[in-house]
């Protein structure tokens, strides 16, 4: 039935007993509540409320109707209750995605925090590269390196950070480092990559100047994880996101090569289904991390 609506506004008048309690009651005009029922009469074509008697009659078949259709109503109204309720609540299960790599250092730590202040919640986190769908997916709040272009999101800009050239001191003391990005291809070159791809670009600006480091790389790994494991053995050097080096640069684990040139920057987004919106989990949860973020 098409008209769902006026089967819930007839319950209602019966179950107030009048017209204008019912319009009340459900903050409509006397005037619509009296054209649904109309129209609902119509389309059964069958008489359910008398109205030429004072108080409304319930028509024979119409407290019929009202027995079947009001368990309904009621089943109907408790169920958007229990959405709402548990929208609003700290507690239920919460999906969300995180791209590979950063898993570890950007969000294990609030996610510790989150379910120690949230005991009734539970995170399920799947890394991926790939975009997942909300809807099919089930993914409540994506985390992004590359800025989605798909309609109907709300995308937010949570840092930015540049990939950096890196060696570790064992493979300089014995490979002089590169004073020029031309220089780069005498070395052992360390590439992301994935099986398809047999070369590597790396794309280096310093002010005006630009330059693109094309190779074939002579390790191509796609976890950079793995790929820092490699350069810190002294394999060559390779790319790492700033944010995974940072602490190894410091200490002097691992050293800058051309720190004077830059590599393009890139950007962390939160991203959720703009028609959906985010829960008040789900808000909670990209509070804790954008907190986590913020001094990044």
């Amino acid at each position: 039935m098409q008209h769902l609506d006026f089967i819930a506004v007839f319950v209602e008048v019966v179950r107030q007993g009048s017209f204008t309690a019912a319009a009340r009651t459900l903050r409509m005009p006397l005037s619509t509540v009296s054209r649904k029922v109309a129209e609902l009469e119509e389309e059964l074509q069958i008489r359910l409320l008398d109205r030429s008697r004072k108080p409304l009659r319930v028509t024979d078949a119409g407290a019929t109707y009202f027995e079947l259709c009001s368990k309904g109503i009621s089943a109907l109204s408790y169920a958007n209750q229990a959405i709402r309720s548990q929208r609003e609540s700290l507690a239920g299960t919460l999906r969300v995605s995180v791209p590979p790599n950063l898993t570890e250092l950007l969000f294990a730590q609030p996610i510790d925090r989150f379910l120690r202040q949230q005991p009734n919640a539970r995170v399920q986190v799947l890394v991926s590269e790939r975009m997942l769908d909300f809807v099919d997916d089930r993914i409540d709040l994506s985390f992004r390196v590359a800025r989605p272009s798909a309609p109907n999101l709300v995308i937010r800009k949570l840092l930015s950070h540049r990939h950096r050239l890196c060696a570790a001191p064992s493979y300089l003391a014995v490979n002089p480092a590169p004073q020029r990005p031309k220089d780069l291809c005498l070395h052992s070159l360390l590439g992301f990559g994935f099986q398809e791809q047999e070369k590597t670009t790396w794309h280096l600006t310093k002010g005006n100047q630009s330059h693109e480091a094309t190779f074939e790389p002579t390790l191509a790994i796609n976890d950079y994880l793995a790929l820092k494991t490699s350069i810190e053995f002294g394999t060559g050097i390779g790319e790492l996101p700033g944010l995974l080096c940072k602490n190894d640069l410091k200490s002097g684990r691992l050293t800058e090569v051309l720190p004077d040139w830059q590599m393009p920057e890139i950007s962390l987004y939160a991203v959720y289904a703009g028609k959906t919106g985010l829960s008040k989990l789900a808000r909670a949860f990209l509070d804790e991390v954008s907190s986590h973020l913020a001094p990044i």
